[in-house]
C-alpha cells in the first residue's frame, strides 16, 4: 500500500504527457510491454496517398475495432500495429497474413488471442498490410 500514491501521481503524469505530445488517449492507458507507448506520432488529418485508401477503407472495417482507427491500438481489446514489434524485421508480411486467415496466439501483449476474420481475403490483406505498413513508415517504423 505505502507505494501506491507514488505510483498513481506517476501514471496520471505520463498520461498527462503523452496526451500534450499528440498520444491518442486510447492507446495512453494500454500496456505496451516492455517498449513503452505506442508511437504513433500524429492522427489528425494524415495525407493517406490515394493508392491506399482501399486499404485504410478495409483496415477502418475490418481491424479498427481492435487494433484503433490509426493502428495505435485499442485499450482492452487490441494492440498497436504502430509499434516497433510489427516492423516488417520482426514481423514479416507473411505473419500478417496468418493472423488475418487462421488467428494469433497472445505472445507481445495482454489482450488475448486474435481470432481470424472471417471471410478476409488474401487480396484484402494485401490492401491493409500497404496501408498499415505505410502507416508504420509516416511514424519512423521500418
Amino acid at each position: 500500500m505505502r507505494g501506491t500514491g507514488w505510483r498513481s501521481v506517476l501514471g496520471v503524469l505520463l498520461g498527462t504527457v503523452l496526451a500534450a505530445v499528440g498520444q491518442p488517449a486510447s492507446a495512453a492507458g494500454m500496456h505496451h510491454g516492455p517498449a513503452g507507448p505506442v508511437p504513433v506520432k500524429t492522427i489528425e488529418n494524415p495525407r493517406v496517398p490515394f493508392r491506399l485508401g482501399r486499404g485504410m477503407k478495409l483496415f477502418r472495417d475490418r481491424c479498427s475495432a481492435c487494433h484503433g482507427q490509426w493502428a495505435q491500438g485499442v485499450a482492452g481489446k487490441g494492440p498497436p500495429l504502430v509499434h516497433p514489434y510489427y516492423r516488417p524485421g520482426h514481423h514479416p508480411d507473411a505473419a500478417f497474413y496468418r493472423a488475418a486467415r487462421a488467428g494469433v496466439k497472445a505472445h507481445h501483449w495482454r489482450f488475448g488471442d486474435m481470432p481470424p476474420v472471417a471471410g478476409i481475403t488474401n487480396d484484402e490483406v494485401r490492401r491493409i498490410l500497404e496501408f498499415i505498413r505505410w502507416w508504420q513508415k509516416q511514424n519512423g517504423i521500418e
